[in-house]
């Protein structure tokens, strides 16, 4: 490994690390396509994410600077989801629980356990079925309910405070295909146990997703996404990280059908296009939602 490269790889560990603990757990929160179309108030959902990423490619201001950071997450999620009506809308009050192993083997550290829960709901101003449009504004809190060990940087658990607002606007543009168009911002609270007693900091960050869908029977379609999330500069004690700033770009494909009235899988390939500074990861993701 070269001088350059030793140089900076323990910020991009750092910034990687942390970067993957919070994807692990937040597939749940990744939105797939017609997520935003709610269903039928007094409906029931149990949604569950079997999950897995690895990624070996450590990148630092866009460079490649190593090419084993053998980091591996697998996650079972659990997403309980109730639809009714909230201030004469649709509305969807969840909450979402996962549970997560990470090991991330360049840093010789592992984490498991529950991680952080957060929950939340979906309210739609516009749920127009009739002209097939819909909109909602989406709050999530995520409560630092994770496992959390300060003397190591690799953690399931962010031992902080953090909330999401999302907007999703889903349009059908022709029958049996649709365009999903979702935004959303992300606010941190500070980690004051962060290897130690030392105050872990961490920028507001942006995440925009354009998906389309495409009907290929009256029960599933196909489907495909492009997300591009920057942001989320840390500081430690009040001092910058240098290379913690996100700048990501990611794809997927995949597959949604209902096998029955009772039962919808989905599969789902994910891979990082463009990573900045991170870790780049590729994975799957099954997903199985139950009605009750």
């Amino acid at each position: 490994m070269s001088f350059y490269a030793r140089k900076l790889l323990p910020a991009a560990l750092a910034a990687g690390s942390m970067l993957l603990c919070q994807q692990a757990f937040a597939i749940a929160e990744t939105v797939h396509p017609r997520d935003y179309i709610p269903a039928p108030a007094g409906v029931n959902l149990s949604v569950t994410y079997f999950d897995h990423r690895s990624g070996d490619d450590v990148y630092v201001d866009g460079d490649k600077v190593a090419s084993n950071g053998d980091l591996e997450a697998n996650a079972v999620i659990e997403r309980l989801i109730h639809f009714t009506e909230i201030f004469g809308m649709p509305a969807d009050p969840q909450i979402i629980i996962p549970v997560v192993d990470l090991d991330v083997g360049i840093q010789g550290q592992d984490s498991s356990g529950v991680g952080d829960i957060f929950f939340g709901s979906t309210f739609w101003p516009v749920a127009d079925d009739k002209n097939k449009q819909w909109f909602g504004i989406t709050p999530f809190l995520y409560v630092p309910t994770g496992e959390y060990d300060k003397d190591q940087a690799v953690n399931v658990g962010a031992n902080r405070y953090s909330f999401v607002l999302q907007a999703g606007y889903v349009k059908a543009l022709t029958d049996n295909l649709y365009l999903d168009v979702i935004g959303e911002v992300q606010w941190y609270g500070d980690n004051d146990d962060f290897l130690g007693n030392n105050t872990l900091a961490k920028d507001e960050a942006y995440r925009l997703s354009a998906m389309l869908s495409y009907d290929v029977s009256p029960a599933g379609y196909i489907w495909g996404r492009y997300a591009k999330q920057i942001g989320g500069e840390e500081s430690l004690n009040g001092t910058t990280l240098a290379d913690s700033k996100m700048d990501t770009d990611t794809a997927s494909i995949g597959y949604t059908h209902w096998l029955n009235k009772s039962l919808q899988m989905q599969v789902e390939y994910t891979r990082d296009l463009s990573v900045d500074n991170g870790i780049a990861v590729d994975g799957a993701t099954l997903r199985m939602v139950i009605p009750f």
